[in-house]
């Protein structure tokens, strides 16, 4: 584990006095089976009222993405997803020319976030802040990225504003619901989860913060 992987892991494990939270980065299909149970409730029905069509490609998203597994006192307690911009198999790259959105959003270096699940017993204000704080060091280390954004509903929204991230634009499902677009870049997430300065510092490969055994997931609640 290097220096930098270590500080992220003590700021976002162990400052609010819970057992120690660990990350995964899950990069084969073999991996990812310890989430399988969580993402059975991800939050589809977003991508599915937007008509992204998405559903199909969802294999291929995690391949090129970076998919992350938080797991704590043996048991996997939550799950996110990044995925890059420049492959059309983002939310935002499917919704071009049905919302207008600022310049520099969608483009590379530019991830979205998403398939957010938190298992129920181990929902907190803060549990989401920490996973989220562990893939921000891995993936601005690893691939360099310069902003982060993901649709939400408006009660999601309120909580990735709390994580530094802005609303840019709203669009409307098919069921007439409304969908918020947040975007924010790493260091203004980095300031809103007061993360220790130097943390965020590109790097040519990962830096991953520990690899544990697969493990089996448990009842699980999505969050956007």
């Amino acid at each position: 584990m290097s220096h930098i992987a270590s500080k992220a892991l003590s700021y976002a494990a162990l400052t609010a006095g819970e057992p120690s939270l660990f990350q995964r980065t899950l990069r084969t299909p073999e991996q990812r089976t310890s989430i399988a149970e969580l993402r059975k409730l991800s939050a589809s029905a977003v991508e599915e009222d937007l008509r992204l069509g998405l559903g199909h490609v969802d294999i291929v998203r995690d391949q090129i993405g970076m998919v992350f597994a938080y797991e704590r006192e043996g048991r996997v307690v939550a799950t996110l997803r990044f995925v890059p911009s420049g492959h059309g198999l983002t939310g935002l790259e499917r919704l071009a020319g049905r919302v207008k959105l600022p310049l520099g959003i969608v483009a590379p270096g530019s991830w979205e976030v998403g398939r957010v699940v938190v298992a129920p017993e181990a929902r907190h204000p803060d549990l989401l802040g920490q996973c989220f704080s562990l893939a921000l060091v891995e993936i601005v280390r690893a691939q360099n990225a310069r902003r982060f954004y993901a649709i939400a509903t408006p009660l999601i929204a309120r909580l990735w504003r709390r994580y530094g991230m802005q609303e840019t634009a709203a669009i409307r499902g098919v069921s007439g619901k409304e969908y918020k677009i947040m975007q924010g870049r790493p260091v203004d997430v980095g300031a809103a989860l007061h993360m220790p300065a130097g943390l965020l510092t590109s790097a040519t490969g990962p830096t991953s913060v520990r690899t544990v055994k697969a493990l089996p997931s448990c009842p699980a609640v999505p969050l956007g």
